[in-house]
């Protein structure tokens, strides 16, 4: 596949990797602007995965994952000394704990500042999670989506989304969240190589839900039997 091909499938990190390494004269100015578009949006220190062995958990039918586990226990606290107390613990952890130890206080964190509603503050402990633990594809997607969901750049969205697939190629939500920002960056540049490849990705995101997954089933078919209007409303 060539840059344009990784480009257009918001597999951005794969198109920056290749662009670094064009030696073809004829091809040093489209891979020099792909290289300065995309350190632009910090992909030159992204974390990078490695090479040991993590479990991807499986999204549940309530859709939550074991990792949530955490956050349901501590929003059903009552207890006003007591929830303080477990918020403190987490912040402990989070500075004293191992990296994963670390690495879950940070994403249930971020996953309370989201019912919070304090955006910003959720996607900086999403993105610390992904520093202590980049080997978790729930980490770089839940970053990814909730980039997507309120105000960040497509392409901040896309390279968090890119690896959470690439970590978890067969989880369906994060699939149609690239979807979803492929058919914004179609609207917002009117690019036609974005649609079609949201489109494909909308049907491996199909093919990918498990049968427990109903609702987000029905949210993937929703959006494409309302492709045409998202581009052209």
């Amino acid at each position: 596949m060539t840059m344009d091909d990784y480009f257009y499938n918001g597999e951005l990190m794969k198109c920056y990797e290749v662009a670094k390494q064009v030696t073809d004269e004829n091809e040093k100015k489209l891979a020099n602007k792909y290289i300065k578009l995309l350190e632009e949006y910090d992909f030159l220190n992204y974390p990078k995965p490695t090479l040991s062995v993590e479990t991807q958990h499986a999204e549940r039918a309530d859709e939550s994952y074991p990792e949530s586990d955490t956050v349901v226990e501590i929003r059903a606290i009552k207890d006003e000394r007591e929830f303080s107390n477990r918020i403190k613990e987490l912040e402990g952890i989070a500075a004293t704990g191992t990296p994963n130890e670390r690495a879950h206080s940070f994403f249930s964190q971020g996953e309370l500042f989201l019912f919070a509603h304090h955006y910003n503050e959720s996607v900086h402990c999403f993105k610390q999670a992904v520093k202590e633990n980049p080997n978790k594809g729930l980490y770089w997607g839940i970053t990814g989506q909730t980039m997507h969901r309120f105000g960040w750049m497509p392409f901040d969205a896309l390279g968090y989304l890119e690896q959470a697939i690439n970590l978890d190629p067969n989880n369906a939500r994060w699939k149609w969240n690239k979807a979803l920002v492929l058919i914004q960056l179609a609207k917002d540049l009117q690019m036609a190589p974005f649609m079609a490849n949201a489109a494909i990705t909308l049907e491996e995101s199909l093919a990918a839900c498990a049968e427990h997954q109903r609702s987000l089933k029905d949210a993937i078919q929703n959006t494409i039997d309302n492709m045409d209007s998202y581009v052209f409303s």
